[in-house]
């Protein structure tokens, strides 16, 4: 298989310094905002795409907050087809400071009753982004400029784009559905079949091609501790092109609501483990995936934890996405810019029971094996069949 060129635009280092000068509207801006969220929304050719991020308010001394490294805050991906919409040259990336009074989520659209600061505007060309791997395109200050008004603050923002590889996978129908296949998408031109979901509400270890996963069973026992029936409530096995098992999701512990909320609670989530096959006929566990509903919220969040061989998890991803309008879970490595990506998958919202389809990206930098692409489409399979149990118990 061959991997998809992708370009991601990141935009990291965000921080924010007010008010600049001594005047008496600097003064009382600086104590209106003594109580506030500060946060920016970010919005890439003309609003066509557009996300937010928290902003770190510093003071002109405050040199050790720069000097520590960070992850990207807001991240844009886009295949070479998408590319393709933007017109040669380059496009405006618009960024407006927000200040917000309230318990504000900085992934939301802007309130009316949120204060604008003001923004600043930069130049991007995405097309000769392609030509290197890495391309700084800013780093350092802007001033925050108010319409027909003074500049009363700075943002500090570095923006560069990385060119690399994904491998891309899309399945027509869920998991869940009789003959649902996994087809590799080259450059969004080419498909073929590599992989097919087996869902199972019994047991995947029993009959077929799929019989050596009996160790799954004594394994799941041995290690967590787990009853049988609790081993073998509800599995999705990835097979590949002949058949053989190469990942399985295995749910561990239930979506059942509690009697207070009638909701999926983060005190009692519904949890699926990933497993993979290894050399010697054993499976190892590779992640552990949990869900919950936030009602007040309207949104589901997720967490992965990669699964050492003491089953201890480290956490990887934590996302919340809207329970209506779906989106994308990503797991990105925070501490390394140049090497964030790792994978993302689409989560259908309400309304959308019609358009089963999956999609999922791994970078190819990560992948050694075709098990490990396995486990990231059977991570997908258990994120989509969490986001149905959770709207069904809400």
């Amino acid at each position: 298989m061959d991997p998809s060129v992708f370009l991601r635009l990141l935009i990291f280092n965000l921080a924010v310094r007010l008010p600049l000068g001594a005047s008496t509207a600097a003064t009382a801006i600086k104590e209106a905002l003594s109580s506030a969220s500060l946060y920016v929304r970010i919005k890439l050719a003309d609003g066509r795409f557009s996300k937010s991020a928290a902003l770190h308010i510093v003071s002109c001394d405050d040199v050790g907050w720069f000097a520590a490294p960070k992850g990207p805050a807001v991240a844009f991906d886009f295949s070479k087809l998408e590319l393709n919409q933007f017109a040669k040259g380059a496009v405006n990336l618009t960024l407006e400071v927000y200040a917000c009074f309230d318990d504000c989520c900085p992934t939301v659209v802007p309130s009316s009753q949120d204060w604008v600061l003001g923004s600043t505007t930069l130049k991007i060309d995405l097309s000769k982004s392609m030509e290197e791997r890495v391309m700084e395109h800013h780093s350092g200050w802007r001033d925050v400029e108010m319409k027909d008004g003074p500049c009363f603050s700075q943002l500090h923002v570095s923006v560069c784009t990385e060119k690399e590889e994904r491998f891309v996978f899309k399945a027509s129908k869920g998991p869940a559905a009789s003959n649902s296949r996994v087809c590799h998408v080259q450059d969004s031109q080419r498909s073929r079949s590599v992989f097919s979901y087996l869902f199972s509400q019994d047991s995947v270890m029993s009959g077929g091609k799929t019989g050596g996963l009996k160790l799954v069973k004594k394994w799941i026992k041995k290690k967590l501790g787990l009853a049988d029936q609790k081993a073998q409530d509800c599995s999705v096995t990835v097979q590949d092109k002949s058949g053989l098992p190469a990942a399985v999701a295995l749910m561990t512990e239930p979506f059942v609501p509690t009697l207070d909320t009638n909701s999926i609670t983060s005190a009692k989530p519904g949890s699926w483990l990933i497993l993979q096959p290894r050399n010697s006929g054993k499976w190892e566990a590779w992640g552990k995936l949990s869900a919950w509903t936030e009602p007040a919220e309207g949104r589901i969040t997720y967490r992965f934890e990669r699964l050492t061989d003491s089953l201890d998890g480290i956490p990887v991803s934590y996302s919340s996405i809207s329970r209506k309008d779906g989106g994308r879970f990503s797991i990105d490595l925070p501490t390394d810019r140049t090497r964030g990506f790792v994978m993302s998958a689409s989560v259908k919202g309400e309304g959308k029971r019609q358009s089963s389809a999956l999609n999922v990206d791994v970078a190819a930098k990560f992948v050694r094996s075709k098990e490990d692409l396995a486990a990231y489409v059977a991570l997908a399979a258990a994120l989509d069949l969490s986001s149905d149990a959770c709207r069904a118990c809400s």
